[in-house]
């Protein structure tokens, strides 16, 4: 009896150091917005790696869909409770969370980065000589992918104007072809259409110009309410999915009707090859994609893209317990060859590093890295670089726009009354 109550009372005992041991175990809380591409996979994989190297600590990743995510990172911050490591895009939004003090600096790291990644990389989550974000993703394009096999078969070739593009949809409508797939229920696909053409038909100064109110700049410019025309007329000419206003791009309604053949083109970022890859990959090998069409008359230089040096970005909460260890995940984990060789080789990514085409060998993925060596302007995207108000703002005129119930010109009035307001704040 005496043996077995010593027995109980060591198992007990190591059972309860045992308890201590994981107890004392420190968290990392990471969120993300990759819920449907392989990206979800890779971070999930590097997070395990980390656990693994680092036994005293625990990463946990949470992925949230894109637009559930802005709402409950907003709620986080204000409640100081933000998760240690955040996705964001850089921008005006990072900059709002950087002024009320909940965004740390990855200064401390930096100089190791630059050793791999191009300063350029940086620029969206750098603010007053200080670095406050690391690409987890890479290069972004915004590009017209289409099936080869549908183009192919009614005799169609990439159209490179505007009334090429009206041809081409025209044609694909006559034979019960979607000409342009689109899910618009979270209004940023929407913002491609407008960017690129204002960018087409008043150029890659405009923007900037109406923004910063400089050379008499402004958001009622003819140019952007010609933009707002010509983006009507797609809508017009019935070259979206019936209810698009209505789809949901992040879940993937949008990209079904591609991958089906119901629709030939659609407007995305060069992040739909990873979200293909996972969803549909036997439909890549009939995807292809050429770049947004000039416009006859226009100032804007077709090479123009939209599109980010970093797109995706890490950065560190300023409430952060482990901020080392935290900035040691982003250096060498994040940051490390083989998480670069996995974005190129199966997420559709080109990473804003040194000697980028030594890691691409794939023909789509050289082709995008070549649309970026000849851009003569990459415009990031609006709502991204805009404050938060302000880039909310501009969703909703363009989902407005898209439903034909503002016009042109209301469109154009509804951003210089928004930038209006903001500088009289």
């Amino acid at each position: 009896m005496k043996k077995f109550i010593g027995i109980f009372l060591c198992v007990t005992f190591l059972m309860a150091i045992g308890s201590q041991m994981t107890a004392a175990k420190e968290k990392l809380v990471m969120w993300d917005v990759m819920t449907s591409n392989v990206v979800k996979d890779l971070l999930d994989e590097t997070a395990a790696q980390f656990n693994k190297d680092n036994p005293d600590f625990e990463l946990e990743v949470v992925h949230i869909q894109n637009d559930p995510y802005k709402t409950k990172l907003k709620v986080a911050m204000g409640g100081g409770t933000p998760p240690d490591i955040f996705h964001n895009w850089g921008g005006g939004p990072l900059k709002e969370y950087i002024d009320s003090g909940m965004v740390a600096t990855i200064d401390e790291i930096k100089e190791d980065l630059l050793k791999t990644y191009i300063p350029a990389a940086f620029d969206p989550a750098t603010f007053d000589g200080k670095t406050y974000g690391a690409p987890y993703t890479g290069l972004t394009g915004v590009y017209f992918f289409y099936r080869k096999d549908i183009f192919a078969k009614y005799n169609l070739t990439p159209p490179k104007t505007w009334e090429e593009l009206l041809e081409v949809g025209e044609t694909l409508k006559k034979n019960g072809i979607i000409p342009i797939t689109l899910g618009n229920k979270t209004k940023w696909p929407g913002s491609f259409y407008y960017m690129y053409v204002a960018d087409r038909v008043g150029g890659a100064d405009m923007f900037l110009n109406a923004l910063y109110r400089k050379e008499g700049g402004t958001f009622e410019d003819p140019a952007y309410v010609k933009a707002g025309e010509l983006v009507q007329e797609l809508v017009k000419r019935d070259f979206f999915p019936k209810g698009f206003n209505g789809m949901e791009e992040d879940v993937g309604q949008s990209r079904a009707l591609i991958y089906t053949g119901k629709a030939a083109m659609f407007l995305m970022g060069n992040w739909f090859i990873g979200a293909a890859n996972k969803e549909a990959p036997e439909v890549l090998e009939n995807i292809d994609f050429f770049t947004f069409p000039a416009i006859e008359g226009g100032k804007g230089d077709p090479t123009n893209l939209i599109g980010s040096p970093g797109q995706n970005y890490f950065s560190i909460a300023s409430t952060s317990k482990n901020k080392e260890m935290a900035l040691k995940f982003l250096k060498d984990y994040i940051m490390s060859p083989s998480y670069i060789k996995f974005l190129v080789d199966k997420a559709g990514y080109v990473p804003p590093v040194k000697n980028a085409s030594s890691y691409v060998e794939d023909p789509m993925m050289k082709k995008i890295a070549e649309t970026f060596e000849a851009a003569g302007h990459v415009q990031v995207y609006y709502d991204q670089f805009m404050s938060p108000a302000m880039g909310e703002k501009h969703k909703d005129l363009v989902q407005s726009l898209f439903a034909l119930t503002i016009t042109p010109e209301e469109m154009a009035k509804g951003h210089e009354d928004a930038i209006l307001e903001e500088l009289k704040q």
